[in-house]
């Protein structure tokens, strides 16, 4: 599925642009949005239903539209929908696990791009000792950002450092954004490559989305904005 989902966001990069705009400062909502579309609803269940082991254990938990879609719109130009889905089903080692599910919506059907803990996986990803080597090239030191990830719930300053990374990535040189990519697929870390690469492809897309995902705010104004 990963795989599939990295194939997606290849694609979305020919199709994103790079300008930015100047947009007022908004909170994201953490609340339930109520009037998603439903032929969205009844399209995003399908998907979710041909993914999971057990389609009979599937239970709708939540769906929310996500702030951030409309900020993607306002930079880009062209429509974006981003629909978080939270539902139960079958655990692999037993019992029920709660999913959350992010899906891209553009011009057609809904695409699924995250499917696992961004915030959790974000962690992983700084701490990531190969990551950490290729990112020693750049302006960003991934131990120290680790380090303000921790602290980034008390720490204002902390999280406004994380915060410039993520975005910081859409103003790195195409060459060296695909560099990174493709150093990443190939890094020395098997069990984690393919979620690392789609984790990373969601920032330099869509850092608006990995910041609402992570800090449950759209509240960026900084210098890499």
């Amino acid at each position: 599925m990963l795989r599939n989902m990295m194939m997606f966001m290849m694609a979305l990069l020919i199709l994103t642009g790079c300008t930015s705009r100047d947009e007022e400062k908004k909170n994201a909502s953490g609340l339930e949005t109520p009037n998603i579309d439903t032929g969205i609803k009844n399209a995003i269940k399908e998907d979710v239903l041909k993914n999971i082991n057990d389609p009979k254990s599937y239970q709708e938990v939540s769906w929310k539209k996500l702030q951030s879609g409309d900020r993607v719109s306002e930079r880009i130009n062209k429509k974006v929908i981003f629909i978080a889905h939270s539902f139960e089903g079958k655990n692999n080692y037993g019992g029920t696990i709660i999913r959350e599910n992010i899906y891209f919506i553009g011009d057609g059907k809904p695409k699924l791009i995250i499917d696992f803990d961004t915030k959790l996986a974000f962690g992983d990803f700084l701490s990531n000792k190969s990551i950490g080597t290729l990112f020693s090239t750049t302006i960003w030191n991934l131990e120290t950002l680790q380090a303000d990830f921790r602290k980034s719930a008390t720490d204002p300053s902390a999280k406004e450092n994380v915060k410039d990374f993520i975005y910081s990535i859409k103003r790195f040189s195409k060459s060296d954004q695909e560099f990174l990519t493709d150093s990443i697929s190939n890094a020395n870390t098997p069990l984690s490559i393919a979620k690392n690469v789609a984790l990373f492809l969601s920032i330099r897309l869509f850092p608006e989305l990995i910041e609402e995902l992570i800090f449950n705010e759209i509240t960026y104004n900084g210098k890499y904005k």
